[in-house]
């Protein structure tokens, strides 16, 4: 394998946010954000995914989710249109 080292570029993060919508089961909406910030290291955008969850769970109504593919989960009254959320680590050579 070769790995081609461009000059002047550095590694940077970002945070990717993914909402889901699931409509009595199926998804029905998905779309993907990304985070406007860099981060210089890895563990600095993990921290910031962290901090947005611990925030999400004390000031609104979702829940951690039982699902494997996703953090976060909000149901409605009748559980029959769900959101879920999945933060995630992107990086890229800036």
């Amino acid at each position: 394998m070769n790995v081609e080292v461009k000059p002047n570029l550095r590694r940077k993060y970002r945070v990717q946010v993914t909402v889901a919508i699931y409509r009595e089961g199926s998804l029905s909406y998905k779309s993907e954000i990304l985070s406007p910030a860099f981060y210089a290291k890895r563990a600095e955008a993990r921290d910031h995914i962290r901090q947005e969850i611990r925030e999400r769970l004390a000031h609104s109504r979702f829940f951690r989710s039982t699902r494997l593919d996703y953090d976060l989960v909000r149901y409605t009254e009748e559980a029959s249109c769900n959101t879920y959320l999945r933060y995630s680590i992107q990086d890229t050579e800036i």
